[in-house]
């Protein structure tokens, strides 16, 4: 998994970097979410989702194919991005909930990490980390 801090430019930098196809969603800063992919899908263009005062506020994507997930959220000024090829047991043990637009079911993979725990005497326990979108339950039309 890689997490890292982008500013504007560079998260665009690494927004035109994804060729591959994808599920997911992207929600603009002045609308609710109108980027909805059902099922593997070219992602549009910067310029198609930018209109000059909007910007990303979260992106959640899966690439069927590597299992990919990214994730993006903005802070402050910046945005956080995670990314990880997600584990055939990781996408198995998906929650899911159903989205208010579409009634998509989502999937949700939880990421956990094995480490000590001074309330249980030091040993190894696994952690939740973080919640990573897995694609959608049924794949559908664009």
């Amino acid at each position: 998994m890689t997490n890292s801090i982008k500013t504007d430019k560079q998260l665009q930098q690494f927004y035109e970097t994804l060729q591959e196809e994808y599920e997911g969603y992207i929600q603009m800063s002045d609308s609710p979410i109108e980027h909805i992919f059902r099922s593997a899908s070219k992602l549009p263009s910067w310029s198609d989702l930018h209109n000059g005062i909007n910007y990303i506020l979260e992106m959640a994507l899966f690439e069927p194919k590597s299992k990919k997930s990214i994730l993006v959220r903005q802070t402050n000024d910046k945005w956080v991005v995670i990314e990880k090829v997600l584990t055939e047991d990781e996408i198995n043990t998906t929650d899911s909930f159903y989205t208010l637009k579409d009634k998509l079911k989502a999937k949700i993979a939880q990421i956990w990490q094995e480490e000590k725990d001074e309330f249980c005497l030091g040993l190894k326990t696994l952690s939740p980390k973080t919640l990573l979108f897995a694609g959608f339950e049924t794949g559908g039309q664009k």
